[in-house]
């Protein structure tokens, strides 16, 4: 019996492949499935997590509101070397997030287009990734900063 030449064989045979869906589910069951998660009615926990941050989100938009309607007053920053505060911090976070923002740019555009930027890179780039994050976290609690800093009246308001 002769060899046949490896690429005369179909690659169904040279290659099995293993099923994607185990169990033999059909698709009708995938469908049901995937629809399932947004179709279900949602779970007690999602309602209260929902209407714990719900109830953030309606607090910061009161506070922002109050904030625009009443002044920057508010902050109790009524003399002028006061607002050095507000300004720095404000800049402070503008640059931390910049930074980030930067240095993974610096590290995507640099890679030679090849597989060494996926190992060497790839943490330095998450890195830099989560220190921006972590700036609009930080910028996002810098409210609480003046009760910190001697003037605790100013974070209720």
């Amino acid at each position: 019996m002769p060899e046949t030449e490896p690429l005369t064989i179909p690659i169904a045979e040279r290659m099995p492949r293993r099923p994607l869906v185990l169990n033999n589910r059909s698709m009708a069951w995938i469908s049901d499935r995937i629809a399932g998660i947004v179709e279900n009615k949602a779970p007690l926990w999602w309602w209260v997590a929902i209407a714990i941050t719900g109830s953030f989100a309606a607090f910061g938009t009161f506070c922002i509101l109050y904030l625009l309607f009443t002044g920057v007053g508010v902050w109790g920053n009524n003399i002028p070397v006061g607002w050095a505060w507000g300004i720095t911090n404000f800049v402070f976070w503008i640059g931390i997030g910049h930074a980030g923002t930067l240095i993974s740019a610096i590290l995507h555009f640099s890679s030679d287009g090849g597989d060494v930027r996926g190992e060497e890179c790839a943490s330095a780039s998450r890195s830099s990734q989560s220190f921006a994050d972590s700036s609009l976290i930080g910028r996002s609690y810098s409210g609480a900063l003046p009760g910190i800093c001697g003037q605790p009246r100013c974070i209720f308001v």
